[in-house]
């Protein structure tokens, strides 16, 4: 292998400055509030309503999950009143994450205060935290601003539907229920659970966060083993919907130690890039182990990856756009992979 294949198996692109400030400010707010600092509460509320970039915000987001829920929601009800539209969303957006019996009890005492805006505000959280709001949603559509009790009214109109499409118990999030609000998992107890034996999938240097995280969110509903981070650890927690609470996400340094990795584990390393050795989607021989690696959105993969893989697909594309949304494209790829199982299980005819 050449030097500058030998490189590009060991190297990593650098982040673009602001990118990078913000990387390291996330991963600083997750080791806060994995160690449990003073303060770090405040900290993340504080990124998760004010910060620009993503990366920071979605770290402060799931940590809050995991907060005393007294303190988060006593820091979030303010924000509801704000003059700035963005604050205001961002706080509808966590309350209904956090102990609905907390955000009800708490918010129960605020809205005699609260302004007008505040209580519109309100009715979207209480009709976005379910059953357990619907008390304080009927207070709110006797209000004697009809925008408000229309707003609860709508709220209300929400939850009957509701009963009626999903006869939901008290217990249902903690059940690990995803098609209830607020949408998505929470952690499980004690951590992941063992997951059975699959394929796993590798991201190379993506260069947006949401893609990883729709990428995490994917894999776990195809039941893959796991997914590799490979060069940064740089995703946008919350487009997860919390499946990586479910699913171990690793990060590895470089290409180089990814194909390690996978020998060392038994995987086979499927590269997913078009170009002109690979085969199409629907023709490919799936090997028995997979580790699917798709690479980044604008460059792909390392010529020198291509070479080490052991096969390498592409998927067809019918229209004028030459190419797929990267988390897309592995979103496919893993339900392919699927199908190859499923059409080898089909008994002979």
């Amino acid at each position: 292998m050449s030097d500058s294949g030998a490189s590009a198996l060991h190297r990593i692109p650098p982040l673009a400055p602001a990118d990078a400030e913000a990387h390291a400010a996330g991963l600083a707010l997750r080791a806060r509030a994995a160690a449990g600092d003073d303060g770090w509460v405040e900290a993340a509320v504080d990124a998760a309503l004010h910060a620009d970039h993503p990366f920071p915000r979605g770290e402060a987001r799931i940590a809050l999950q995991v907060a005393p829920a007294p303190d988060v929601v006593a820091a979030l009800l303010g924000p509801l009143t704000s003059e700035h539209r963005r604050l205001r969303r961002r706080a509808m957006t966590l309350l209904p994450r956090l102990d609905a019996a907390e955000v009800v009890r708490q918010m129960g005492d605020w809205l005699p205060g609260a302004s007008a805006q505040g209580k519109r505000a309100a009715c979207v959280v209480l009709a976005a935290v379910g059953e357990p709001g619907a008390g304080l949603l009927g207070a709110l559509a006797r209000d004697a601003d009809p925008a408000i009790a229309r707003r609860a009214e709508r709220g209300l109109a929400l939850l009957r539907e509701r009963r009626l499409e999903t006869p939901a118990t008290p217990a249902a999030k903690e059940e690990g229920r995803s098609d209830l609000r607020p949408f998505g998992l929470g952690p499980p107890p004690g951590g992941p659970p063992a997951r059975p034996r699959s394929f796993a999938v590798a991201a190379f240097n993506f260069s947006y966060g949401v893609n990883l995280g729709v990428l995490i969110r994917s894999a776990e509903a195809a039941g893959a083993e796991a997914v590799w981070i490979v060069g940064r650890d740089f995703y946008y927690r919350p487009s997860t919907k919390g499946s990586d609470w479910w699913i171990p996400v690793e990060l590895i340094d470089s290409p180089q130690a990814c194909l390690d990795r996978a020998r060392a584990e038994g995987f086979q390393v499927v590269a997913l890039q078009q170009g002109p050795g690979a085969a199409p989607l629907f023709e490919a021989r799936w090997p028995e182990r997979p580790l699917i690696v798709a690479g980044n959105e604008g460059d792909g993969l390392p010529d020198a990856f291509l070479r080490a893989c052991d096969l390498q697909v592409a998927l067809p594309v019918y229209g004028r756009i030459d190419s797929l949304n990267v988390a897309v494209a592995a979103s496919v790829a893993m339900y392919a992979y699927r199908a190859s199982l499923a059409a080898a299980r089909q008994p002979a005819r």
